[in-house]
């Protein structure tokens, strides 16, 4: 695997935590930086997954019972809001 040195500015007071959570997992915070980053990365590209099947599914839905109410729309909305996988600027307007 080919690795890149890149340079990251974070507050102060991020940098002490980021230096203690490294420590804490005896790693260097360049080799912990990289892990979140990895991390972060693999769930965005899981949240992609997850959007784009999600509509396939309604779109599915949609073809063979017509469109979606909007009550379910307004629900699903207020759920993926509750469980912290949506903000309101991902979302089309509902309603």
């Amino acid at each position: 695997m080919t690795v890149r040195k890149l340079s990251i500015s974070v507050p102060s007071e991020v940098e002490e935590l980021l230096k203690e959570a490294a420590a804490g997992e005896g790693k260097s915070v360049s080799a912990w930086l990289a892990e979140a980053a990895v991390e972060k990365a693999q769930l965005a590209a899981l949240q992609v997954q997850g959007r784009a099947a999600a509509r396939e599914l309604v779109s599915e839905y949609e073809n063979e019972y017509g469109p979606l109410p909007e009550e379910s729309k307004r629900r699903a909305h207020d759920f993926l809001l509750e469980i912290g996988l949506l903000d309101d600027e991902s979302w089309p307007e509902v309603g």
